[in-house]
């Protein structure tokens, strides 16, 4: 197998594995690190040349096989474009949370693969020295709203499973894994909600480690496409959140409000061995029981398989 069908075959099985046929361009888009330097044109008068690895129907590309897919990708993606309504409605009253600088989207909704429970999974990047505080106030505020994931209460509701600052934008392997699953996550992580800006090209600076796995990262995909910008009052209230918060009474309650919730975390830690969580000063992480090490597990298996 060249090293181009090989970098081909990466994100068809990965995908498969999601039950998601890809266009031409999508699996250009996520093309394994290890391709050649080839122009989308080329590329895709390659995928044009018959493999006996994938095969292509109405535009989609799926393992030799695997046409069963092609239906479920319609259905999904009509799905995915209600969701996205429904997200970008309740993402501006995020910007009520005072030291909240960017909203960005994770998982399934960002590859608009999703079913009927899907959640929302948020990316969430605060101030230097609020991020107990922060996580606070927009846990609060999500359960407030009723949205917040509890429990078996997933459909349209939002996950706040990672937390980063503006010093600390790098993803590093000690809070998630960097593998090929991380690498699609983060790869088509979707900005919605920026009140920094800026921001977003700067946690695409940061991390760089996606390049080790993805040949065109970061992908020059329009950075507004989903962006919202909330009411000017949302904007008013939160600076003068942050006014009050933002001295002596707020460093006060950083650090006490941190320490209680750090005791919360850990007493219900249960430390199995699927569990991806990680707290820094910095960086949260909340992924208890994450599907990602089977998934690598599978992917891995498929991939030796099909040499």
């Amino acid at each position: 197998m060249t090293s181009l069908s090989k970098a081909t075959l990466a994100p068809l099985v990965y995908y498969d594995l999601l039950d998601r046929p890809l266009t031409a361009l999508e699996i250009y888009k996520y093309l394994w690190a290890a391709a050649p330097e080839i122009s989308f044109l080329k590329f895709w008068q390659d995928l044009a040349i018959p493999n006996p690895h994938w095969q292509a129907a109405d535009g989609l590309y799926h393992l030799t096989g695997r046409a069963q897919l092609l239906p479920i990708r319609q259905k999904r993606l009509k799905l995915a474009q209600l969701k996205w309504r429904r997200l970008l409605k309740l993402t501006k009253f995020l910007a009520l949370v005072p030291f909240l600088r960017l909203v960005a989207i994770t998982g399934s909704l960002t590859s608009y693969n999703t079913n009927f429970q899907s959640d929302f999974d948020l990316l969430i990047i605060v101030s230097d020295g609020r991020l107990w505080l922060s996580r606070l106030l927009l846990t609060g505020l999500v359960g407030g709203l009723g949205r917040r994931r509890h429990g078996q209460l997933t459909r349209d509701r939002l996950c706040l499973n990672c937390y980063l600052t503006e010093a600390g934008l790098t993803i590093d392997s000690q809070a998630k894994p960097h593998d090929w699953h991380s690498a699609q996550e983060y790869g088509r992580l979707t900005p919605v909600l920026e009140l920094n800006p800026g921001l977003y090209q700067k946690f695409l600076a940061a991390n760089q480690w996606l390049a080790d796995f993805l040949k065109n990262y970061p992908w020059p995909a329009s950075q507004s496409a989903k962006q919202i910008k909330p009411p000017l009052v949302f904007n008013w209230l939160r600076n003068f959140l942050e006014w009050c918060l933002g001295g002596a009474m707020g460093d006060w309650l950083e650090k006490n409000v941190g320490q209680w919730q750090t005791r919360r975390i850990q007493g219900k830690r249960k430390n199995e061995p699927a569990d991806q969580v990680f707290i820094s000063d910095c960086c949260l992480m909340f992924h208890p029981q994450s599907k990602s090490y089977e998934l690598i597990k599978q992917y891995e298996i498929k991939m030796s398989q099909l040499k």
